[in-house]
């Protein structure tokens, strides 16, 4: 029987936005599972024993044809992959994952398991995020909705940190070899795709590494988008230059994840974040991308960089170009993704 379960994460020690994520893509991926929705995360003081670090906490839910003790074991799987280690009862955790209850009020009582989750009605870090996914969802008569709102005041705010496991999109233009290019150059300057990139960028984030920076005409942003160069390698004098430009600049993975956080939070509404190269980039970022478009060009040239194999994704659109019948426009994806 297929049910949807309802979990609850958290995590207040290490890289805790990064740690739920991966989480949440490793849930995504049980066997007979889909991942339906993830909620925002949120900063929130701890509960039961107050001295320790504040956690990020989420919600998430799963349509599975797992077993309850399945799909519990799975999850305590995963937290020791991501190394949670059990010290002590309601103490600090690199990640924390439980089994809040299912849409079917499926009702258990064991040593390891208990449904609904007896302390899901009492904590606000529990309930703000799970009333964001579910407002509806029945628990002893009253929607989650209500129950957030009857709480006593607990100490919670929305946090900036991206939530969503999957974030990026990447977008490439890749010769019958997967080159993308040669000595720092490009290989291909099709005109309809550059119109393509237009089209799909306008308006959203890019992010691209210190050489593809370097082949964008007369070294400026991209108009009509957010610029971040992801970098480890800029001297003092290129940063302060590259900012006078107007580039955004990180240093590593994960300023880049608050620096999105922190735009997407002042967004109207969330913008598409675009992985544009080159080499390095794309096989950094490629673990964090949904989608991946990618213009092919029937033709191969000496390439120097090349596009990685798209693991994880299969092959959602293939539309040929009607002005030029060597280039094809193909859209690829992540299965059950979910969310």
């Amino acid at each position: 029987m297929e049910n949807t379960f309802y979990l609850s994460l958290g995590a207040n020690l290490g890289a805790q936005g990064e740690t739920l994520r991966e989480a949440i893509r490793r849930l995504s991926v049980l066997p007979r599972t889909q991942l339906v929705a993830v909620s925002s995360f949120y900063r929130t003081a701890p509960w039961g024993k107050k001295d320790q670090p504040d956690f990020l906490n989420a919600a998430c839910s799963l349509r599975t044809s797992l077993e309850p003790m399945e799909l519990l074991h799975a999850c305590q799987e995963i937290e020791q992959q991501l190394g949670r280690v059990r010290h002590e009862h309601w103490g600090a955790r690199t990640c924390d994952i439980d089994l809040l209850c299912t849409n079917h009020h499926l009702v258990m009582d064991t040593d390891e398991l208990k449904l609904p989750h007896p302390y899901l009605t009492e904590r606000a870090f529990v309930l703000v995020p799970l009333a964001e996914i579910a407002p509806r969802l029945k628990i002893d008569g009253r929607t989650a909705a209500v129950w957030r709102d009857s709480m006593v005041q607990q100490d919670y705010r929305l946090s900036d940190e991206l939530s969503e496991p999957y974030p990026l999109s990447l977008i490439a233009c890749i010769g019958a070899d997967r080159g993308i290019g040669k000595d720092g150059q490009l290989l291909f300057d099709e005109p309809e795709d550059k119109a393509f990139f237009r089209e799909k960028t306008m308006g959203g984030v890019v992010i691209m590494g210190r050489r593809t920076m370097a082949q964008l005409p007369d070294g400026a942003p991209l108009p009509g988008r957010t610029n971040i160069i992801l970098s480890r390698t800029l001297a003092d004098e290129a940063a302060v230059d590259l900012r006078a430009r107007g580039f955004l600049l990180c240093g590593d993975i994960m300023s880049l994840w608050q620096k999105l956080g922190q735009l997407q939070s002042r967004a109207e509404k969330p913008r598409k974040l675009w992985v544009i190269g080159g080499e390095s980039i794309y096989q950094l970022l490629l673990p964090y991308c949904r989608e991946a478009w990618v213009t092919e060009v029937a033709a191969q040239r000496p390439a120097d960089c090349f596009l990685p194999e798209l693991t994880g994704m299969e092959l959602r659109e293939r539309q040929a170009c009607p002005e030029q019948p060597q280039l094809t426009f193909c859209r690829y994806g992540r299965p059950a993704a979910g969310c």
